[in-house]
């Protein structure tokens, strides 16, 4: 069976694993013995600038809601939306996270 031309008509690893009956670390070696450039597992880069659904949720979290809150009203994993909400994370009292960081310095005597 000859996996270099699966790989090139299936286009996963995992699905030329699947129809060789092959283990994945075993197929992935053999297209690397062979020379195979591998393409990038994951499917594709998320792009939150394009994306509406990240949009929707960034504006959800920017009028307040927490993200368990957003999770509870969407159905969307929490891992799925702060991915979406970017780096804007707020602390449980709701302020930036980097203010967080400074008031709790400055309370130290910092």
């Amino acid at each position: 069976m000859d996996v270099v031309a699966l790989y090139e008509e299936l286009q996963s690893i995992r699905a030329v694993a699947e129809r060789t009956g092959l283990p994945f670390s075993n197929v992935r070696r053999q297209l690397l013995r062979a020379g195979v450039e591998l393409r990038p597992s994951g499917g594709r880069p998320l792009d939150v600038d394009a994306d509406p659904v990240a949009d929707y949720l960034r504006g959800l979290y920017r009028r307040g809601l927490s993200l368990r809150a957003i999770k509870a009203g969407t159905g969307y994993g929490y891992a799925f939306i702060r991915a979406r909400v970017g780096p804007e994370l707020r602390d449980q009292q709701g302020r930036p996270r980097k203010a967080a960081g400074v008031i709790a310095e400055a309370g130290r005597g910092r």
